[in-house]
């Protein structure tokens, strides 16, 4: 994350914390996948230019969270060091286009005692693509709070990560080889965080998944971060956006991977808007858990809620996206389909 063109990301001169750790005396850095997509260079006061843009496989454009993450970045970095942020509020407007850099606008909203607030306009060739609105707040970790409790669900020492599942599945002979290939080209893609699934599902399960309304896996950045709080924040908003939205189409017994089977089929998936809620103090590279669920879809869109939990039980940060969930109906007739043989 940069306030400067410098291969070091840091706040601006209105605060005095680093958000990542400084380099070497060499001037090599150590920053993490993560950290290189947060990226962003100052090119004047409140405007800031991305570095890196990832779209990731089959999508329409950059991904959602690389967006939230570098917008919350820009506006942290107009805001003192004492404030922490506590909510943002966010519409996709078009898709990002990955060879363009993204510029960030921000706009100091208001600046108070308690709280302040930013928006944040993200643009390309003159048009908006994202708009933000953040709130920060003078943290009171002391008042009274309540939260629901954390699912009981697997350690994350007892399951498999995605990379581990990924490898499995071209390693076996009953997986269609055109999708072998689309694994393979899946386990290249710059993947930078950590994910394992509560649930051990066989490949019957992924091609012809049962419906449910919600998915919960653990979650954490690859490699090491600085101790910066806004810095995990920022990594969380990344990442807040990976699997929500695939909730939806699991009501209806759909995967990208079911495609095969006689459930309904998807056909596009795209944010519409995402809003986060920050609860607490936290750390992005320690395992946190991501629960994720659906309660209703409709009109081509789907609403989700997410609510992300350290380890230690505490609920964390809060999540409401909705996005455009096109669905091509159940086949009638599912013996007209022909089955994999699992």
């Amino acid at each position: 994350m940069s306030a400067s063109a410098g291969p070091t990301p840091s706040l601006t001169a209105e605060s005095s914390t680093a958000v990542t750790q400084a380099p070497d005396a060499d001037g090599s850095s150590n920053n993490t996948i993560i950290e290189t997509m947060l990226d962003l260079e100052e090119i004047d006061k409140d405007l800031y230019r991305s570095k890196k843009l990832w779209v990731p496989m089959g999508a329409r454009g950059v991904f959602g969270g690389n967006v939230v993450g570098q917008a919350l970045v820009a506006a942290t970095n107009t805001v003192s060091t004492e404030f922490s942020v506590h909510s943002l509020h966010s519409y996709f407007l078009v898709p990002g286009d990955h060879s363009t850099p993204i510029l960030y606008h921000v706009e100091r909203v208001r600046d108070g005692k308690s709280y302040c607030t930013r928006t944040v306009t993200a643009k390309q060739r003159g048009n908006n693509i994202f708009v933000c609105t953040a709130s920060f707040q003078v943290p009171r970790p002391d008042a009274l709070s309540h939260q629901y409790p954390m699912p009981d669900v697997p350690h994350h020492s007892t399951l498999p990560s995605q990379e581990d599942l990924i490898r499995s599945m071209i390693n076996n002979s009953k997986v269609p080889e055109n999708l072998t290939e689309i694994l393979k080209l899946r386990l290249e893609e710059p993947v930078a965080l950590d994910f394992k699934d509560t649930k051990r599902h066989t490949l019957k399960e992924l091609m012809n998944p049962p419906l449910r309304t919600e998915q919960s896996f653990w979650i954490k950045s690859k490699g090491q971060l600085g101790d910066a709080l806004a810095l995990h924040q920022c990594v969380v908003a990344y990442g807040s956006d990976h699997n929500l939205l695939n909730t939806v189409p699991l009501a209806h017994g759909s995967t990208w991977f079911s495609r095969r089977g006689p459930n309904a089929k998807i056909t596009m998936m795209a944010s519409l808007d995402h809003s986060m809620w920050f609860h607490c103090p936290f750390r992005a590279d320690e395992w946190m858990l991501y629960v994720c669920e659906t309660p209703r879809s409709g009109s081509d869109r789907g609403l989700t809620f997410g609510r992300i939990y350290k380890e230690d039980g505490t609920l964390a940060v809060s999540v409401a996206q909705e996005g455009v969930v096109r669905l091509q109906p159940k086949t009638p007739s599912a013996a007209a389909i022909e089955q994999p043989k699992l």
